[in-house]
């Protein structure tokens, strides 16, 4: 009887599996260690799958002129200058010609340079100042900085993408009893050779002699760049326009453009198509649509010198085809100053055109300026 008591047991444990032996005993060799002894053991990992989450955590390393060299992560390039998150200072902004070269880590990114190509890879360091090297299968191209326009990384999490700044503004004057509230974004995504655009602008006006104004523009953008500085664009937008009573207007375009000036001071944007809208004014109670050809213009010029400065002129310049009468004229210009990172001051002025003739309204033209301040979204 004792002689089966041994037995048994020995025969039943002949019968477990050879790797739940080892994990069991494991288990039990790591209960017994000292509690204040920390052991990681890792056995579900091959060395291939270690090597490869190393690599996945592989940070951007800044070479500058210097020497010095900063550890972190490549926010963006655009503007000749690279925002970079430092481990240590934080979000710092470096003007292309002090930079020595890149190193983009184990990430994937999008170069833009100012002859309309693009290049889609990891960025590596080169030995030859002020140059980066991007892998674009299965070849190396080697790009100067002067010679980059735009360089960002393609988020592994879709919502890291977005990028841009966000803003409000409040004035009043008591003279007239004038308060003006105002609000904007500007936004935009890149993925792959897409980029999309969302501008937003709000302004609400209030005086003591007349009705309450509104001002409402929302503009969504699709651009496709193709061969060199050639581009497809997409449209869709509603706006709304107390002031010339126009209660509401859907429109939905596309068209192709060309960049006749992309340099890392400058760029000049012109691109024309067809627009379809659908507008609500103050003399209808339904949307009535009717078709234009738009030739659109946009221009911003970057300063490197302190304070750091932009501009932009927007120019839209809209020809009625099913109501050939028709035209409307739209122009905006800002100034921007970045007081510290990712804090700006925005001054803009605004001008809309419309010939259109409408009952109720004596005027066919509004304008305006604006005054924000600005939150940039890394």
């Amino acid at each position: 009887m004792k002689v089966l008591l041994l037995v048994f047991p020995l025969f039943l444990y002949a019968q477990i599996p050879e790797k739940t032996k080892k994990d069991s005993i494991i288990s039990v060799e790591h209960d017994t260690l000292p509690k204040n002894l920390e052991v990681e053991i890792d056995t579900t990992l091959s060395e291939t799958e270690k090597k490869i989450r190393k690599e996945a955590f592989t940070p951007d390393i800044l070479h500058l002129i210097n020497g010095d060299r900063l550890t972190g992560k490549i926010l963006s390039f655009q503007q000749g200058r690279l925002s970079f998150d430092a481990q240590g200072p934080g979000i710092v902004s470096v003007k292309w010609y002090k930079i020595f070269s890149i190193d983009g880590g184990s990430k994937i990114y999008k170069v833009e340079s100012i002859y309309g190509e693009i290049f889609i890879g990891k960025i590596t360091n080169s030995q030859i100042m002020g140059e980066i090297i991007v892998l674009t299968e299965p070849k190396k191209t080697k790009i100067k900085f002067e010679e980059i326009l735009r360089i960002f990384p393609l988020e592994e999490k879709w919502y890291e993408g977005f990028k841009g700044d966000i803003g409000a503004g409040v004035s009043y004057t008591k003279s007239s009893e004038v308060l003006r509230i105002s609000g904007e974004s500007n936004l935009f995504y890149v993925i792959s050779r897409w980029r999309f655009v969302n501008n937003f602008s709000y302004i609400a006006t209030s005086t003591e002699s007349s009705d309450y104004s509104v001002r409402i523009q929302e503009n969504l953008q699709e651009f496709y760049s193709l061969y060199k500085k050639w581009v497809l664009y997409q449209a869709n937008g509603f706006n709304r326009n107390d002031e010339l009573g126009v209660d509401g207007k859907l429109s939905f375009g596309f068209g192709i453009g060309n960049n006749l000036i992309i340099t890392e001071r400058q760029r000049l944007l012109v691109f024309t198509g067809f627009l379809q809208n659908f507008e609500d004014t103050i003399e209808s109670d339904k949307f009535i649509a009717n078709s234009e050809w738009p030739v659109t213009l946009q221009h911003t010029v970057y300063s490197f010198l302190s304070p750091n400065l932009s501009s932009s002129l927007k120019m839209g310049s809209y020809v009625g085809i099913t109501d050939k009468s028709r035209y409307r004229f739209d122009l905006s210009a800002d100034l921007t100053w970045e007081i510290f990172n990712d804090f700006k001051i925005q001054f803009t002025f605004y001008y809309n055109y419309d010939n259109k003739n409408l009952i109720g309204k004596n005027t066919k033209e509004d304008h305006g300026t604006e005054l924000s301040f600005l939150l940039e979204l890394k």
